[in-house]
């Protein structure tokens, strides 16, 4: 036995299966083949450390001024909350098309 194997059959015996994150539920493997075979082990490990890319985080900001536009009554609150709607946009179409030329001269 290898010491990771070691590792986590100690832990296994330590730690009652019933709060195993995920249990019951299938492995969604489909994400992980989708990435480049060289990156696979360095995203994994980022997801699973909770990281997610600046472009996710600008998504979920972007939804949440959108809910907040929404619910907003006050109108000058609601022209602040659009002005930085749209310069997150802006901001995240940039951090695309740059992603996008960069791909492009990897090809």
């Amino acid at each position: 036995m290898n010491p990771a194997e070691k590792i986590i059959e100690e832990w296994l015996a330590q730690t009652p299966s019933e709060n195993l994150p995920g249990k019951g539920r299938p492995l969604d493997l489909d994400e992980y083949f989708r990435w480049p075979e060289d990156y696979r082990l360095a995203y994994s490990l980022l997801k699973n450390a909770g990281y997610v890319p600046e472009e996710v985080e600008q998504l979920r900001e972007i939804d949440r001024l959108r809910k907040q536009i929404d619910r907003c009554a006050d109108a000058g609150l609601r022209k602040k909350l659009e002005s930085q709607l749209e310069q997150e946009q802006v901001s995240l179409n940039i951090r695309l098309e740059k992603r996008r030329h960069r791909r492009k001269a990897l090809i």
